[in-house]
């Protein structure tokens, strides 16, 4: 049963002996449901949260404390403990994100309308709080600071390097008119990873497409001067059928001398 916050709130302070009685439970919600304002229901809660902090001695560890028993009342929670201790954000977010990952949108998106911090301090505060989250991190930072979203792909994959493809992947797929954006930004950040970067986000698309083709061409001459991302383009645009001349062209658009490109297109094609 998810409990109203007030009636949560009651029973906390009230010690929980009325916990185990499911009458008074119900007496509890009904009330809190038919006779309690919204303003009463958060100075109640608020309470409640103030004397966690004080028998935990710290935020952090009453957050963690409160969403272990009433999971379901998380985004509320977090909600109320932002408004009551907004310059411990920095607690609060960790907490709640390593406690319940997933609320992790819910929790990034009152943490970001309350203006708190940059998405991409909250975007790290939730990817070191539970690093196999990131990709969810990422996705859930872009769509509430959309203004931001190369910053926060950047940080991200530089947080998470070794799911760096999946982080992509995600955000590839939620905003399909970024691929490019995606594309280039990750391998810039994290070149080593380039390849699977690569592959992961051609997969998105047919073989024998017309956006394929094109993200291919595109994509050379953005990462002309990333050898591994550069290689790996080449190679699948020599299996996908596209012109070498093309792949030479858009190779020297990105920096590269006619000598260089060649050596890349000659290690492919077969004349």
């Amino acid at each position: 049963m998810k409990l109203s916050v007030l009636a949560l709130s009651v029973l906390i302070v009230s010690g929980g002996s009325a916990v185990a009685h499911a009458q008074n439970i119900n007496e509890l919600v009904n009330a809190s449901e038919q006779n309690a304002s919204e303003q009463n229901a958060s100075a109640q809660s608020s309470h409640f949260l103030k004397q966690q902090v004080r028998g935990n001695n710290s935020v952090g560890r009453a957050i963690r404390t409160v969403l272990a028993r009433y999971p379901e009342n998380t985004p509320e929670l977090v909600e109320i403990a932002l408004d009551t201790y907004p310059d411990k954000y920095r607690e609060i977010v960790s907490a709640a994100v390593s406690s319940q990952p997933a609320f992790i949108d819910d929790i990034l998106e009152l943490a970001l309308a309350r203006k708190l911090a940059p998405a991409t301090e909250l975007v790290t505060l939730a990817i070191n709080a539970e690093p196999s989250y990131a990709e969810y991190a990422a996705e859930a930072a872009c769509k509430f600071s959309p203004d931001q979203f190369n910053e926060i792909v950047k940080t991200a994959v530089s947080m998470e390097p070794d799911s760096a493809d999946q982080i992509a992947k995600r955000l590839a797929k939620t905003y399909p008119n970024k691929i490019l954006e995606v594309l280039v930004t990750t391998i810039q950040e994290v070149p080593l990873v380039g390849k699977y970067v690569v592959d992961a986000l051609l997969a998105l698309f047919p073989v024998d497409s017309s956006e394929s083709e094109s993200m291919i061409i595109i994509s050379v001459e953005q990462l002309a001067k990333h050898p591994e991302a550069l290689e790996r383009l080449v190679e699948i645009a020599e299996l996908r059928g596209i012109q070498q001349d093309l792949i030479s062209a858009s190779a020297m658009r990105g920096g590269l001398t006619d000598a260089q490109a060649k050596l890349y297109v000659n290690r492919h094609y077969i004349e």
